[in-house]
């Protein structure tokens, strides 16, 4: 009977994801509207989209193991999300210009324009996309993870990830962008606003309360509350500085920046992602942070909010916390496939130079294929994919050097970017067999070595080299659109005179 309830829950928030999605569907018969939803969505649209192409159902299970187990340490979650979300709103206003003015999608496209090299977006794109993708197969197998947990185990492992998953893949492939951020809409007021409430009524019947939680772990595990020489401060700002800025190198961000009708709409929704995502980040990682304190608490914490769930709110809570667990996870999927898709059509395969009406259909083509794919991949015994994982921050941040700095510093050319990128990135691959390269940091990781290291070769050879003429041209279209946006301000003022 509990399982019935439970799934029954579940069931009801997939037919809820259907319908709605059904009701705000739009023909997809160009690649701006497919990849971009025509760049006509409002600011709370985008907000959701952003959230959920940036938090992961690995939050209920991964990190909230983190927090039962090493305690602070698992906040750093919520501070780089804080940073990263910081750091977008000060790049949105350029990534919106010039996508709405040379027909940008990828993260690709906007390293090409911006560095006047295909070869350099290709790689970008190519690297992002190989960094990126390994998210995908654990968000996928995370859902066979929680199906199974949220339903007693009555749905088995394999079973629930390929039905949910082709779900979200099959609105990716009718819906494209306006789909997936639609989704995400649903799923992030489920798993933000919904979950919230959930995690601190669960506080409250486990713990009495935050106040005595805290009390309570002060008490019997005050390790928790500081952090460990096991792990030292170098790995957490380490983690902190990696995670903020290579989450904002995912290439699902950039396609969120380019959804919005206009530059104000999008820095709405990033200025209000930040606190929405860092309030339900810390409360959920709270509700781990005490939770070995709790008789009978699962040996393996990652089932940890599932039991919690279970014990303290029956099986309609157990229900709700796997659906929150799960709009993470297909909100991060919807993102992912339909992002790698695109980039595949759009800038992996440039060198064939399809015209965009071609593109749109092999983007769409591989939204399917990228999907079963990765449902494919999901579904093996994978050993070593979470030590792949690790790779993922510390070698897509090295992105962020010629990405940022780009958009700002005129300087910059295409050389410094790619031989910054490039030896950025080897020295996180290579750590492990010249320990010699990240050795003299201590405990900070590879991947911030190896952003240090990029950040002067992109400096050093963009000012020993020739500087790119074109950019002059990229530049004056922001000035211009500051000058537009004053001329419109003033003809709003006197109107209102």
């Amino acid at each position: 009977m509990n399982a019935l309830i439970a799934i029954g829950v579940i069931i009801g928030f997939f037919i809820l994801n259907a319908v709605i999605i059904k009701l705000a569907h739009r023909k997809q018969d160009s690649l701006e509207e497919f990849a971009v939803g025509g760049r006509s969505f409002p600011w709370y649209l985008s907000m959701f989209g952003f959230i959920g192409a940036w938090y992961v159902g690995a939050m209920y299970t991964g990190w909230f193991a983190d927090s039962a187990n090493l305690g602070l340490f698992a906040q750093y979650l919520a501070l780089y999300s804080l940073g990263s979300m910081v750091m977008m709103y000060t790049i949105v206003r350029p990534v919106w210009i010039w996508g709405k003015e040379y027909q940008l999608e990828t993260n690709a496209d906007l390293a090409e324009l911006r560095y006047g090299s295909k070869k350099f977006g290709t790689f970008i794109a190519i690297t992002t996309f190989l960094f990126w993708s390994p998210w995908l197969i654990v968000e996928i197998k995370t859902i066979g993870y929680l199906i199974s947990a949220a339903t007693y185990g009555t749905v088995s492992f394999n079973l629930g990830l390929v039905l949910v998953s082709l779900f979200v893949i099959v609105y990716c492939w009718l819906g494209g962008a306006r789909a997936s951020a639609v989704g995400a809409l649903v799923q992030g007021v489920f798993f933000t606003i919904v979950g919230t409430a959930l995690v601190l009524y669960l506080m409250f019947q486990a713990y009495g309360g935050i106040t005595p939680m805290f009390k309570q772990i002060a008490d019997a595990a005050p390790e928790l509350l500081v952090i460990s020489d096991s792990v030292g401060y170098g790995t957490w700002s380490s983690a902190i500085i990696i995670g903020a800025l290579g989450g904002m190198m995912m290439p699902g961000v950039f396609i969120r920046m380019y959804m919005t009708k206009n530059v104000t709409e999008s820095k709405k929704a990033v200025l209000i992602v930040p606190f929405i995502g860092a309030v339900f980040t810390i409360f959920l990682l709270w509700l781990g942070l005490g939770s070995g304190l709790l008789t009978g608490f699962p040996e393996d914490a990652q089932g940890g909010a599932f039991w919690i769930a279970d014990q303290f709110g029956g099986p309609v809570a157990l229900g709700l916390m796997g659906v929150f667990a799960l709009a993470a996870s297909m909100s991060t999927i919807s993102a992912a496939t339909l992002t790698a898709a695109v980039m595949i059509g759009k800038n992996i395969l440039a060198p064939l130079n399809l015209s965009r009406e071609q593109t749109l259909r092999v983007s769409k083509m591989a939204t399917l294929v990228v999907g079963l794919i990765a449902i494919g991949i999901a579904t093996l015994e994978i050993g070593r994919l979470v030590s792949i994982i690790l790779y993922v921050y510390d070698c897509i941040v090295q992105v962020a050097v010629p990405m940022v700095l780009g958009l700002f510093w005129r300087r910059g050319n295409v050389y410094g970017a790619f031989i910054g990128t490039v030896v950025g990135m080897l020295v996180v691959l290579t750590a492990g067999i010249f320990p010699w390269l990240t050795s003299w940091a201590g405990s900070w990781s590879a991947g911030s070595v190896g952003l240090l290291y990029n950040l002067i070769l992109y400096v050093v050879v963009s000012l020993l080299t020739k500087k790119q003429e074109h950019v002059e041209g990229l530049f004056n279209t922001l000035e211009a659109y500051s000058r537009q946006e004053v001329e419109t301000e003033e003809k709003s003022s006197l109107k209102a005179l």
